[in-house]
């Protein structure tokens, strides 16, 4: 196992056999990093935070309520605990709010995270 502790995918931590959408897990932690000033977990010791990874899966925001709703769901879509859904680079680029909210509504309705505004 390689990498930083607070930033590993789920499916790193678990030594499960990955792909390229660790990155993307990656990133959705820099994110929550920039807008909370630390990744989920900070406060706990690698090992701990690696164990609240594998049993917690996609980290709660603090105040998910001062995000945008597009935020909200970009963190959802690369949050995503199951590599298989969690979405890739390229889709990512091609979001847009009337996408989000095709896929609110196939989904039905509500993201964890809140509803879209």
């Amino acid at each position: 196992m390689v990498g930083t502790a607070h930033w590993m995918a789920p499916e790193v931590v678990t030594s499960s056999p990955y792909g390229p959408k660790v990155d993307i897990w990656s990133l959705g932690i820099v994110t929550i990093e920039m807008v909370e000033g630390e990744p989920p977990y900070f406060e706990h010791t690698a090992a701990m935070a690696r164990c609240l990874i594998r049993q917690n899966g996609t980290p709660q925001l603090q105040e998910p309520r001062r995000l945008s709703a597009l935020l909200r769901d970009f963190l959802e879509c690369s949050l995503e605990p199951d590599e298989e859904r969690r979405w890739s680079a390229q889709e990512l680029l091609q979001v847009d709010a009337k996408r989000l909210q095709g896929k609110q509504q196939r989904e039905g309705g509500v993201f964890s995270w809140g509803p879209l505004q």
